[in-house]
């Protein structure tokens, strides 16, 4: 019995959420945020569409330009571009990002130098 509640513990957690982290540099992307909720961006220079609400989206990248939405936001990088349809929660930590959501309240925490974070109308 031990086996098999130890089994289904690791196995859980293994299907809860996958993330998908991209690396490259140049790439021009769509991720289904359906099959990867949360995304994490370490490449420069990328240009990434996210289809579906992602849980998290986590930018430490440079120059990236992203479209989507996301519940949660984390901007560490610098010099990206970010259109939301929506966000609850983003942090800007990052210097000079542009960032902008459409529908909801979005929690801000904007940390870094020289960004420009708004509500789109």
């Amino acid at each position: 019995m031990r086996i098999l509640v130890a089994a289904m513990l690791v196995l859980g957690s293994a299907v809860a959420g996958a993330e998908n982290t991209v690396i490259d540099n140049t790439k021009t992307l769509t991720i289904d945020c359906a099959k990867d909720p949360v995304i994490s961006l370490i490449g420069n220079h990328n240009t990434i569409t996210l289809t579906g609400p992602c849980k998290k989206l986590q930018i430490t990248g440079n120059h990236e330009v992203v479209k989507g939405s996301s519940a949660t936001v984390f901007i560490a990088g610098n010099d990206n571009v970010v259109e939301l349809d929506s966000a609850e929660e983003i942090t800007v930590a990052g210097s000079n990002n542009t960032v902008s959501w459409k529908q909801g309240t979005a929690k801000l925490t904007n940390s870094g130098k020289g960004n420009k974070v708004s509500k789109s109308h």
